[in-house]
């Protein structure tokens, strides 16, 4: 049976600086092992760990102890958005880390307050892929990309700008275009493009003088079946699989509004959607230059696709 990595795609909005792709390798492992645990105290085997991860190199115990603990060390370093509650918090994924040499065990538990992003998933919220196919890939921006894509398996659609993309590919703010190409964007489609058919898209702004300039990306990609993949019951199955769409289609999509106050326009994206049981949609939309987010309600999908037509761009 194949290995699952599964999460909340709240994770996807992280940026995972300097991580190599071995150590994203093991740190999906590690989602994957601790997925619907809660914070229950976990225990994995090095060697187990090194199965999973399709570990080639004859490394020591010390050096695949150093491995893991920069996997850890790294995730301390960043600063995660907890946009749930509109903070910006240390991130500690893991309550409990500890290492211990001498048994060749990992001991895991994972925090409190990040238990939601492995645990009790909703429909339309989530990032699923195998851990095998991510552990194959070769480069740390294809394995960036790919969970990414995942996100959007049910429409085969992701369009993003070029300073999103950059963040959550850890680009260097110093490269240009052709540093783009060469490195990055050569990379995911040269290892994607056979299976997934991926077809990249740069958008120009056509705003001004002179030569137009790359402002964003719209990627396409075969869809997944997803009724082959969620669950036996058909009902269930296909509601699951339109609520899905829905969301991932306008997940991240932008809109343009009118600001009365300085009677400028703004550029929101919108960062969360969430479908009740009656039918109310509940977005959230933040402002690309700053941390300004605002709520709407809509009574139904038709309102808010009304909406969306007269202020998506």
């Amino acid at each position: 049976m194949n290995e699952i990595v599964k999460y909340k795609n709240d994770f996807n909005n992280q940026e995972l600086r300097k991580f190599t792709a071995e150590e994203l390798n093991l740190l999906m492992t590690i989602l994957h092992k601790v997925r619907d645990n809660g914070t229950k105290i976990l225990n994995f085997s090095f060697n187990e760990l090194k199965r999973l991860i399709r570990l080639e190199k004859n490394m020591t115990i010390k050096e695949f102890s150093k491995t893991i603990m920069n996997v850890n060390k790294k995730l301390l370093a960043l600063n995660y958005t907890f946009q749930t509650e509109e903070l910006i918090i240390q991130f500690a994924l893991f309550q409990e880390f500890v290492i211990n040499t001498k048994t060749q065990n990992l001991t895991i538990a994972v925090s409190e307050r990040f238990k939601f992003l492995l645990n009790e998933f909703e429909p339309g919220n989530w990032t699923r892929f195998e851990l095998e196919e991510f552990v194959r890939l070769k480069s740390s921006y294809t394995k960036e990309f790919y969970r990414r894509m995942k996100q959007f398996r049910s429409t085969g659609f992701w369009s993003v700008n070029l300073d999103e993309f950059k963040r959550l590919m850890d680009i260097p703010q110093n490269y240009r275009m052709c540093d783009i190409d060469a490195k990055v964007l050569n990379p995911i489609q040269k290892e994607l493009k056979a299976k997934y058919g991926l077809n990249i898209q740069k958008v120009y702004n056509t705003k001004g003088r002179g030569r137009p300039a790359v402002s964003g990306f719209i990627f396409t990609f075969l869809k997944e079946d997803l009724q082959n993949k969620n669950g036996n019951n058909k009902e269930n199955r296909g509601k699951e699989t339109d609520k899905d769409s829905f969301v991932n289609y306008f997940l991240h999509r932008k809109v343009r509004m009118l600001d009365k106050v300085t009677e400028m326009f703004n550029i929101l994206t919108i960062n969360f959607i969430k479908i009740k049981k009656d039918g109310t949609i509940l977005i959230r939309v933040q402002n690309v230059d700053d941390m300004y987010q605002q709520n709407f309600e809509f009574n139904s999908i038709r309102h808010f696709e009304n909406w969306f037509n007269k202020y998506g761009i």
